[in-house]
């Protein structure tokens, strides 16, 4: 399923496809409290599907890396240039078609042996359909024995193409710490989630984090031109007004340009925390930046947006005016 307009997806590079899991299907496996992924049976036969799946197409390198989690997976694949080369719809259609097969030969298998002993199911499913109501059978094994298994993903998939090698090493870490983050996340779900409504500065805000670090005192104004030169007065300046930001205060910016980057790292070490303005919103898939997340699951970070998520993505202009809007807002309001 291509996502770019008149892009040819049998091009040689990278890409990072992720895979969704279907309501009703079993977890894939799990993850304990430390962020260690626990697996499973499921979690073992993905793992030698994905594994031996390249040797099928001479086209494609060997999946690496790739993760299994709970309720999606995460893969790195590799189109190689070759002259047969096909398309990368293809190759994740065939696996996911492979990975369907082996999910269903792992449910019969916990069905079939489970009933013979007598004990209570343990690959449960929600899905009446799926489960059917066959007497004298275990569900799952009556769905696994059809001839065209239920689908296990959905349809859309998702991928991103990684065409610099800065993103690649990116992109793998992503995917190795991708447990990690999930234990996180679910923790400090409060502090995740969806975007909320919320009154600041006498505006309307679209707000993702700890709404409670609007509540601080010392909420500080950070604006740095992207061409102020490291080391310059104005620098020193505002680095130095960072740094004193501690646990009882937030500064409030973009974090785009190099100075407000700085900035951002002085609150860090001073433990501070942040108000990051958004140009674009936040869609319902949307969540903070891998580097931020740890941040966000402290309950030391805040994004906030005057604008609401659209599909059609702004054009620079439109970001560069909305990040001075916000920002002269914020300046005004609290200086």
């Amino acid at each position: 399923m291509a996502r770019l307009f008149n892009f040819d997806y049998k091009s040689p590079f990278f890409y990072m496809v992720t895979l969704k899991r279907l309501p009703g299907i079993s977890d894939f496996s799990v993850i304990g409290e430390d962020g260690r992924l626990v697996r499973n049976a499921i979690t073992d036969a993905f793992d030698r599907t994905i594994s031996t799946f390249h040797r099928r197409w001479r086209c494609i390198e060997e999946i690496s890396p790739f993760v299994v989690m709970p309720d999606h997976i995460h893969l790195m694949i590799k189109i190689r240039a070759t002259p047969d080369r096909v398309a990368l719809g293809v190759i994740v259609s065939q696996l996911a078609k492979a990975l369907r097969g082996e999910y269903w030969r792992v449910v019969a298998a916990d069905a079939a042996t489970r009933n013979t002993l007598g004990i209570a199911p343990g690959i449960a499913h929600t899905d009446r359909a799926v489960q059917g109501n066959a007497p004298g059978v275990a569900p799952a094994a009556s769905a696994a024995g059809r001839s065209a298994p239920r689908d296990i993903f959905e349809k859309e998939w998702h991928d991103w193409i990684v065409k610099r090698d800065g993103q690649l090493a990116t992109f793998r870490r992503y995917i190795r710490e991708n447990p990690m983050r999930a234990a996180m996340r679910r923790k400090n779900a409060h502090f995740f989630g969806s975007a909320r409504r919320v009154s600041f500065l006498g505006c309307e805000w679209f707000a993702y984090g700890n709404t409670e670090i609007l509540r601080l005192p010392g909420l500080v104004p950070i604006k740095g031109h992207r061409t102020t030169p490291p080391g310059s007065p104005e620098w020193n300046a505002l680095l130095a007004t960072a740094s004193r930001i501690g646990p009882g205060g937030a500064g409030v910016s973009t974090f785009m340009s190099p100075l407000e980057k700085a900035c951002g790292n002085a609150i860090a070490k001073a433990g501070g925390k942040w108000i990051v303005l958004s140009p674009e919103g936040f869609s319902p898939r949307w969540h903070p930046p891998r580097e931020k997340e740890r941040f966000c699951a402290q309950g030391r970070m805040l994004f906030l947006s005057l604008y609401e998520a659209s599909t059609r993505k702004p054009t620079r202009k439109m970001l560069y005016e909305r990040c001075h809007e916000m920002i002269d807002l914020v300046i005004a309001t609290l200086s």
